[in-house]
């Protein structure tokens, strides 16, 4: 007997096959290519664009994972990337650069990017689904979708080809000193990035053109009290215990710009996190929390996320970490549990706890001028008597409406 599929992968599955019927409706016997773009907002980088035809009769149980980019971890991106390219029936990809960026303008430069994705697509669609609202000329008869990457299979599968172009693209601007962050925050505009540029101004990878980039046009560059600091830190390797530079650099704060101080604060805490410590049975409690914390952080660190706050108190609540994802802002509660002491995610954190951490959230939220996407995801933590430790996460644990 065939086991059925669970609750959540079932909705999943359902969802998927609508995106694939909504596109076979579409274009029921000819060629359909989704398009979508990645890195309109970003302060640094190129567009990218990619195009992709995808099979109207496939298995939605091949992309049970399919979603608009921006609800997925990078891990699933990745992982969707891949069997996207195993399954499509073609795939083109374009960018368009920062110099066309500021030369063209970003819309512009996006249909650019998307025109140069149909020709590297290497195979004629007789109709275009497009995300967006605005229509980019190329040439074929075209349908604008907006939020097309959460209706139409081919535009998220574009969508997901685009995004994991461009993440790798800024992780090899990001050289190895990454000193904008691009790696973390992949050229969008974040409290890192703007410390970055008012402390080493303009790389050439920069958008001149966008207005918070050109408030840095004209910048005295780093002290040379920051720059010793700097590269001393550039000289730990992750991972490694070196309290001693970390006092020597601590103890230049007071005398550096605000945004020098702060940049290296972030670098000493990211630093900080990646210190193994081992928790023996005898050790307090506060030491065992010491231990749990570096190992969330580092966690985080890996998954690509830039670490915004720990332990962050409101009088409304608590919440034990703050990070960013690409454009999307994530609160995490980190929990302890034992094997099977709960089933799910959101059972981890009761609705009493879950209102205190949103009403935390609503507060943080506030610091921005812009609308800014988020999610509420929780990281459960098991431990045993041997110190060892198994940890999982749960993203999208519970949302704003718990």
């Amino acid at each position: 007997m065939t086991p059925k599929a669970s609750p959540p992968l079932r909705s999943a599955l359902e969802r998927v096959a609508g995106m694939v019927s909504f596109d076979r409706s579409h274009c029921p016997d000819g060629v359909l290519a989704g398009i979508d773009e990645a890195g309109r907002g970003p302060w640094a980088g190129p567009v990218v664009a990619a195009g992709v035809v995808l099979d109207v009769s496939v298995d939605p149980a091949l992309l049970y994972e399919l979603n608009d980019s921006k609800k997925l971890t990078p891990r699933q991106r990745e992982r969707l990337a891949r069997k996207i390219a195993e399954i499509a029936q073609g795939i083109g990809v374009g960018t368009a650069s920062v110099d066309e960026i500021d030369r063209l303008g970003i819309l512009k430069a996006t249909f650019l990017a998307m025109r140069r994705a149909l020709d590297d697509l290497a195979i004629l669609p007789d109709h275009i689904l497009v995300d967006g609202n605005r229509d980019p000329d190329l040439g074929f008869p075209t349908t604008c979708l907006v939020q097309g990457d959460s209706r139409s299979a081919s535009v998220a599968a574009a969508s997901i080809m685009a995004k994991t172009h461009r993440d790798r693209l800024m992780d090899l601007l990001a050289g190895d000193e990454d000193p904008y962050g691009f790696r973390c925050h992949k050229g969008y505009g974040t409290e890192l990035h703007s410390h970055a540029l008012s402390v080493f101004g303009l790389s050439g990878h920069h958008r001149r053109s966008f207005k918070p980039v050109a408030h840095y046009l004209i910048h005295p560059g780093p002290s040379p009290g920051f720059l010793k600091a700097w590269k001393l830190l550039l000289s730990v390797r992750p991972g490694s215990d070196c309290s001693h530079l970390f006092d020597q650099v601590e103890s230049e704060l007071p005398y550096l710009t605000e945004s020098e101080s702060w940049l290296l604060q972030h670098r000493l805490m990211s630093l900080r996190s990646m210190i193994p410590k081992v928790p023996e049975g005898s050790l307090a409690q506060r030491h065992k929390g010491d231990f749990f914390e570096g190992l969330v952080g580092k966690y985080l660190k890996d998954k690509g996320f830039i670490l915004l706050e720990q332990n962050y108190q409101t009088r409304e609540g608590e919440i034990d970490w703050i990070v960013q994802d690409g454009e999307t802002l994530v609160f995490i509660e980190v929990k302890m549990r034992r094997s099977a002491e709960y089933g799910g995610a959101a059972e981890a954190v009761d609705r009493r706890k879950r209102q205190r951490i949103i009403l935390a959230a609503l507060s943080y939220l506030d610091r921005y001028p812009r609308e800014m996407d988020c999610r509420f995801d929780v990281v459960a933590l098991e431990g045993d008597r041997k110190g060892g430790t198994r940890l999982e996460y749960f993203p999208n644990a519970f949302t704003l409406d718990p």
